[in-house]
């Protein structure tokens, strides 16, 4: 219970540290995904570039080596064992692709925009996976980072 509430005030403090940051520019985060980071026999690989602009979300993939993919979304570290899902606190799409993706900062529920600000102020906090037929759970993925 203390490491959740401790948590939360961190994600608060973040949040508030970054609204004004995100709202004057873009921010871009980028993941080199891997079966290895998911800790999946995953053969693909990838990458991943997040652009969190003052009122959207964007994103654009690119991988090779998977199945019929699936859900994609951000996530926080560390990754769960195997076969296990957690719940991402940010999600993309259901049908994940190639092609490049938008959607509002509050386009999944009200809290969204907290944890888009949080994300951009301590993207290390976070990872983004990608889901496929075979992988429901997530084939590959890999952490966040502003470099």
């Amino acid at each position: 219970m203390r490491a959740g509430v401790v948590f939360a005030a961190f994600l608060g403090a973040a949040a508030v540290g970054s609204i004004a940051q995100a709202s004057t520019r873009d921010v871009v985060l980028k993941a080199s995904l891997s079966g290895k980071y998911l800790h999946t026999t995953a053969a693909g690989s990838g990458t991943a570039t997040i652009t969190i602009k003052r009122t959207k979300v964007c994103w654009k993939f690119t991988y090779r080596g998977l199945d019929k993919t699936g859900d994609s979304g951000i996530h926080i570290v560390p990754p769960p064992a195997p076969g296990t899902h957690k719940t991402s606190v940010f999600p993309f799409t259901a049908s994940t692709s190639t092609a490049p993706g938008c959607v509002s900062r509050t386009a999944w529920g009200a809290n969204d925009a907290k944890w888009v600000d949080t994300i951009a102020a301590t993207p290390s906090h976070f990872y983004v996976i990608v889901a496929t037929k075979k992988y429901p759970q997530g084939a590959i993925g890999g952490l966040l980072s502003s470099r």
